[in-house]
């Protein structure tokens, strides 16, 4: 991996960790005027960046970051719902692992399965196929759309 494609990565994950850090914000925020979005917590943000940069090391580059953000983007405007604590780490992770399978040629997917999933492939398989069909099955993004939204991301503050 060269030098720039490093600082990007870091870059990108930490605009994620700026999102996470605004819908975790936003949760906590509902839960004070009793709107209780998700009492129980599941993954802690951390889990979530950790994972993330696990999968940087094994060569998973920033495209494929911003592409699952983009899907679980398209996913909650299609379907009308938001992220929380509860649905943010499943569905960026499963996010994540279709646009590895839809843009990435190599069997990194596979090695990837157990890393980020406390689940048996069976449960893995439901969450992609329960995913495809809330987004209708629309994995392709156009060039444009993919690099207006990594422009968006990287202008995220805090």
């Amino acid at each position: 991996m060269k030098g720039g494609a490093a600082v990007s990565q870091i870059i990108v994950i930490n605009k994620i960790q700026i999102l996470l850090n605004k819908i975790y914000a936003y949760n906590k925020l509902a839960e004070s005027k009793g709107q209780g979005i998700c009492p129980n917590i599941f993954i802690r943000q951390q889990d979530i960046i950790e994972n993330l940069v696990i999968l940087q090391r094994m060569g998973v580059n920033d495209e494929i970051f911003v592409m699952g953000l983009f899907l679980v983007d398209r996913l909650t405007t299609k379907n009308k719902f938001y992220l929380n604590r509860r649905n943010v780490y499943n569905l960026l992770m499963t996010a994540i692992i279709l646009s590895l399978k839809m843009y990435d040629d190599n069997n990194l997917v596979q090695n990837i399965y157990p890393i980020i999933f406390e689940t048996n492939r069976q449960v893995l398989n439901k969450m992609e196929k329960k995913f495809l069909k809330l987004i209708q099955y629309q994995l392709y993004v156009k060039t444009e759309d993919f690099f207006n939204y990594r422009t968006r991301l990287l202008k995220l503050k805090e």
